[in-house]
């Protein structure tokens, strides 16, 4: 069997990610606050030699600024040996994702999911047209992914609908799909239960790239056959973060009054880089 190439060039993120479903690849994206988990993400990537996403959530762009981020993404890209992008996760602001496609941003994530599918659909198309001009992605979603604040009272609340989905992406032409098929946001008591069946109807009834989100919880072999009906972007957040923390505040206790962060980040970014080292060779295999 011939191994897949997760390194290889492309002249635009929409013609990765096409050419990742129609081969069975995945894009990792990775959700970061700052240059030191950032830099982080970019030094496991050139470990696994893999083009790599890195993520801000809507409080990182709020607190460092869109243009802050796109700027240090910028200047580290230098030390990426294969291709970086910059994607702001999970924004329910409109108004937010123009924002982050003003600074130049790669993608951006309108997520409508919360809201009657006539409203999704409308905030999903109206960042659409915004994003063409300037060539930024899109990502939608439908459906809900559990976890954080999100109320699901039942399957048929959280699963994604096939005929809905088929109806976002017809009359937005959002360029890649995250749909909730069970997986939840954060570290999970249990093993998520995937809806693997519904999945395959998704996949099979639209052509579009689709995301999984709650990256950190899934196991090994069920991320491999998500790939395999289509998930083209996986989202992982929760173990870089409380992987970070974690560290931080034992170097913080351990050098009290004398704490200086660069250097309790010096110990702390080789723990990030070995868990993300960890889920992006759960993702290119």
């Amino acid at each position: 069997m011939m191994s897949k190439v997760f390194n290889e060039k492309f002249d635009s993120l929409q013609s990765l990610f096409k050419a990742y479903r129609a081969s069975e690849r995945c894009l990792a994206a990775f959700n970061v606050n700052d240059n030191y988990d950032l830099r982080a993400v970019i030094n496991a990537a050139n470990v696994v030699d893999t083009n790599v996403m890195v993520m801000t959530y809507p409080p990182v762009i709020e607190a460092v600024t869109a243009e802050v981020f796109r700027g240090m993404v910028d200047g580290l890209k230098k030390y990426a040996k294969n291709s970086l992008y910059l994607h702001l996760d999970h924004s329910t602001s409109v108004d937010q994702c123009k924002w982050a496609i003003d600074a130049g941003y790669d993608s951006v994530m309108i997520d409508g999911s919360q809201h009657p599918i006539d409203k999704n659909i409308a905030m999903t198309k109206e960042i659409v047209d915004y994003a063409a001009s300037a060539n930024v992605l899109v990502e939608a979603e439908i459906g809900k992914i559990m976890g954080r604040d999100v109320v699901v009272k039942s399957a048929d609340d959280f699963l994604a609908s096939v005929a809905d989905v088929k109806r976002l992406y017809e009359a937005t032409g959002a360029d890649i799909i995250a749909v909730g098929i069970g997986t939840a946001h954060g570290f999970t008591p249990e093993k998520p239960k995937i809806y693997f069946d519904r999945l395959k109807e998704i996949s099979q009834a639209i052509t579009a790239p689709l995301v999984l989100h709650g990256g950190t919880g899934i196991p090994d072999e069920d991320i491999q056959k998500s790939i395999t009906m289509g998930i083209s972007k996986i989202n992982i957040g929760t173990i870089v973060h409380t992987t970070y923390m974690r560290y931080t505040k034992l170097g913080i206790d351990a050098a009290g009054d004398g704490a200086y962060p660069p250097y309790i980040m010096k110990d702390v970014l080789p723990e990030i880089e070995r868990v993300v080292i960890d889920r992006l060779r759960a993702v290119n295999i």
